[in-house]
């Protein structure tokens, strides 16, 4: 595992979340509504840095939308917004042909003005179950090219696993709340 841990028979930890198996940071800080251990956490913000860098392909500029997804937390109108959000993003560009580039754009349209308040846009949709590749695969990569290959596996990967259950609910939202003008 790529994460740096002083002792050489860590204690390890299964994340809530995605399922990864990482050394334990008992602990360690955590994302304030997304659902994951302290490990997996710092495993997703160690992506991109120096010791960790992607290879600067288009896909990763998904990253957070998938991390985000496969940590959907509980529901309450904050996750419940940011699931909503985030598979907006990748249905975006996995199914609807949007360009990577535009995932910034994706991510703010929906929550711009409009006459339905907010937290009344979206509603609460089952996560899948995550047994496949996590952040921790993606970090096995001993490059940054390829680290970014495992990184678009991972996120159409996550993707394929809510477009299972709810593609279509994520379809409606996005030419509501994407592609159409409605305030």
């Amino acid at each position: 595992m790529t994460i740096q841990n002083p002792n050489p028979n860590p204690k390890l930890e299964r994340c809530v979340g995605c399922g990864a198996l990482l050394p334990s940071l008992e602990g360690g800080p955590i994302h304030r509504y997304m659902t994951s251990s302290a490990a997996c956490w710092a495993a997703f913000n160690s992506l991109g840095d120096l010791k960790h860098p992607l290879g600067g392909m288009p896909f990763d500029q998904l990253l957070v939308d998938a991390y985000a997804v496969q940590h959907p937390g509980t529901s309450s109108p904050q996750t419940i917004n940011s699931a909503a959000i985030h598979l907006m993003v990748l249905y975006g560009v996995l199914t609807h042909n949007a360009s990577p580039d535009q995932a910034l754009w994706l991510r703010m349209r929906p929550g711009r003005p409009s006459r339905i308040p907010k937290h009344q846009r979206f509603h609460w949709l089952t996560p899948p179950v995550f047994a496949g590749l996590t952040i921790s695969d993606v970090l096995a990569g001993d490059t940054p090219l390829l680290r970014s290959r495992l990184t678009e596996a991972w996120i159409r990967e996550v993707w394929s696993r809510w477009a299972a259950l709810h593609q279509d609910q994520v379809a409606v939202w996005f030419e509501k709340y994407v592609l159409a003008e409605r305030f």
